[in-house]
């Protein structure tokens, strides 16, 4: 059966943040999203590409973005919607792990068990990593290290404690045939070495850093497919909107009810603001209110394509 591309389309253009955040910064992310996608919207590529996977399919998600002197733990871009995309892997019949840096870890399980993903919570400085060979790996807001090694803030500032490093990882898996998918917002997370170039010119201040390794901040770690999004985690709920629409499951999207429940444990844990640096409701200076109109729109278009396709079917 062909599938309606235009309900997929709305995805991309709500998880680049269109209506949402100021226009320059949902055309810029459009743009980095048309640099990723040879043809099609991105999110209808890559939940194609997990679903290709079948039943049983080990995936490996990685978040966790720390940094002692600013987010000793962790911030909550990255671990909210890891979680919702990991239960809707679940739910498809996959085996999703989730790992992140130990700052991180419990938040990550106290979000997971809060939406119910039931999915085990493993810290990235665990030796049995190194000898995983997953099905897929995915990085929702995870730092990734620029052309001289560094991996950086996204203005600027080195990154020389806290969040762990799964470069290396990313680069043999990619290498080696893995499916590997990177989500990031600021082209300073794992995944944007595939459009590198593209980033420093459509953000000419990621060209620079303020440490002096010359290298900027852009993540030079590729991914076999990268989700560019106004804010990490509207990536990861857009994945798993366009999950819920191929396999007809709306149990795999994030609900208004969670997102406020989420943001609420992450702040009361000490989990950030990556923008305002401090525990509030809302993320990367985004008020909570407004992702929580992300999270209904995203409802409201799964709603009314699935309810378009009981109709087409009813009349077939």
């Amino acid at each position: 059966m062909r599938i309606d591309a235009s309900p997929f389309a709305q995805i991309d253009s709500i998880v680049a943040g269109r209506g949402f955040v100021d226009s320059s910064t949902s055309a810029r992310i459009e743009r980095l999203q048309d640099a990723a996608a040879p043809a099609g919207p991105l999110c209808l590529s890559i939940a194609e590409a997990l679903r290709s996977l079948g039943p049983d399919g080990d995936v490996l998600l990685f978040t966790g973005f720390v940094v002692p002197e600013r987010m000793p733990h962790g911030e909550n871009d990255g671990p909210l919607g890891t979680v919702v995309l990991a239960r809707a892997l679940k739910r498809l019949g996959l085996r999703p792990e989730i790992w992140t840096d130990p700052q991180v870890l419990d938040t990550t399980a106290w979000l997971s068990a809060e939406c119910g993903a039931n999915v085990g919570v493993r810290s990235l400085d665990s030796p049995h990593l190194k000898r995983r060979i997953p099905s897929v790996a995915i990085a929702i807001e995870k730092p990734g290290r620029n052309r001289r090694g560094v991996m950086h803030t996204f203005d600027g500032v080195a990154i020389e404690a806290g969040s762990i490093s799964v470069d290396d990882l990313f680069e043999r898996w990619t290498s080696d045939g893995v499916l590997t998918v990177g989500i990031g917002d600021r082209g300073n997370e794992i995944g944007f070495g595939r459009i590198a170039d593209i980033v420093r010119a459509v953000l000419p201040e990621a060209a620079t850093c303020q440490c002096g390794c010359g290298g900027g901040v852009v993540a030079e770690t590729p991914t076999r497919w990268l989700l560019p999004s106004a804010v990490s985690n509207w990536g990861a709920y857009g994945l798993a909107a366009a999950l819920a629409l191929l396999s007809g499951d709306v149990g795999c999207m994030v609900r208004p009810s969670e997102e406020t429940r989420m943001l609420q444990i992450a702040a009361l844990r000490g989990c950030v603001d990556g923008v305002r640096r401090r525990g509030t409701f809302g993320v990367d200076a985004v008020r909570g209110g407004v992702c929580l109109d992300v999270v209904r729109t995203l409802e409201r278009v799964v709603g009314d394509a699935l309810e378009g396709n009981e109709q087409k079917n009813a009349c077939a």
